[in-house]
């Protein structure tokens, strides 16, 4: 990973190297695959591995029992990677189409309809599924609530949350693939 190079350059500045080394180093490869889960990418993997670990050199100073290094470098990861999703979700990719079509006054009857189409074929996959994971579906596209805001109504940890979204995901990609209403 090329990160180890830029962490190690890091620690050669700062006073709590050796237990940095003795700490933190050791939990490298295991935080970094589980950025791999997280991000699904290894590239993005690596920048959050090397996040994580720049921060908790950083702030090293601020942790006081040092047998708890894994759990808060997990903490760190988690963290960033919630924050990154945050900033990500904010941001509205916009169709040329759609943006030409707005401002010309056209309107695409037939890209309408295959939307209605969509949205219907959506909502009945979506019936389909266990309330368990339709709820926090519905609440993160649909209400555009936060992770944090899902598991607390739901009274559930975000990782829960996280994990019953991408599996509701897979379910409803594979049934409106066996339908043939999938496009992406």
């Amino acid at each position: 990973m090329n990160s180890f190079h830029q962490i190690e350059q890091k620690l050669a500045e700062d006073q709590y190297a050796p237990e940095i080394r003795e700490y933190l180093l050791p939990h490298m490869d295991l935080i970094f695959r589980c950025a791999c889960r997280l991000t699904r990418k290894a590239h993005d993997a690596e920048d959050l591995t090397q996040e994580t670990f720049y921060f908790a050199i950083k702030n090293f100073a601020q942790l006081k029992d040092r047998d708890k290094a894994k759990n808060w470098l997990f903490s760190i990861l988690r963290n960033l990677f919630l924050k990154d999703l945050e900033k990500n979700k904010r941001k509205i990719d916009i169709e040329f189409d759609a943006v030409s079509n707005t401002i010309s006054g056209k309107v695409n009857i037939e890209e309408d309809h295959l939307k209605i189409e969509l949205a219907r074929n959506l909502r009945f996959v979506l019936n389909k599924l266990e309330d368990r994971l339709k709820a926090p579906i519905e609440m993160f596209y649909f209400e555009r609530k936060s992770y944090k805001d899902i598991a607390q109504e739901l009274e559930l940890p975000i990782g829960t949350v996280m994990s019953r979204i991408a599996r509701g995901k897979v379910y409803i990609r594979r049934l409106m693939e066996k339908t043939g209403n999938w496009t992406g």
